[in-house]
């Protein structure tokens, strides 16, 4: 084929999973972000995010968003053909909108829950420690970094860890702090948690 003649549509690489990623994954760069600062300790980046976090339609938000971008990318790159026809274009639709619920899937039920306990921050922990084990009204796992930050500032709390779905382990020293003042604090009270 000539250099100057153009490449059928057909035979143009697809585009739709790499879009669809990036649909996917951009909702979540605040995710990230709590994850990176809860990692590296920075509590003043992580107060920045945390009112948009403590939202409890936080997860419809991060989707609509998710699937808004997809939309947008979309019909970006059906206006660039003449045939606009959406059942022309079913494949790469089928690409992009797939690609945009597996990643968000990914990153609630994998990526998150997996990333949540990492620290770089030692913890240490007395003879006299307890644990108190909460659950939390946390609309997925990316919230997850933020309920560990905001409970280890508080002066008695040892070690915060994420087990599951909306299950935490708390090490505390009750010489400092008891269980009715852990469940006392702003995080504990804006996610309903419970023993």
């Amino acid at each position: 084929m000539p250099l100057t003649e153009k490449i059928p549509e057909c035979c143009k690489p697809k585009r739709g999973i790499k879009e669809g990623f990036l649909a996917g994954a951009l909702p979540h760069i605040g995710c990230f972000a709590i994850i990176l600062f809860a990692i590296l300790g920075t509590t003043i980046a992580n107060s920045f995010f945390k009112r948009f976090f403590f939202n409890n339609y936080y997860l419809p938000i991060i989707f609509a968003l998710s699937l808004g971008i997809a939309t947008f990318s979309a019909f970006l790159y059906i206006k660039k053909f003449s045939d606009k026809s959406i059942k022309r274009h079913w494949k790469y639709l089928a690409v992009l909108y797939s690609s945009v619920i597996i990643i968000n899937l990914l990153m609630i039920y994998l990526i998150f829950p997996y990333t949540s306990n990492i620290s770089l921050n030692s913890n240490t922990i007395s003879e006299r420690s307890k644990i108190l084990n909460l659950d939390f009204d946390i609309p997925c796992s990316g919230h997850a970094p933020l309920v560990i930050s905001e409970l280890k500032k508080v002066d008695g709390i040892e070690n915060v860890k994420f087990i599951s779905g909306k299950s935490f382990e708390i090490i505390y020293d009750p010489e400092k702090i008891n269980k009715e003042q852990i469940l006392k604090q702003d995080i504990c009270k804006e996610f309903n948690a419970k023993e």
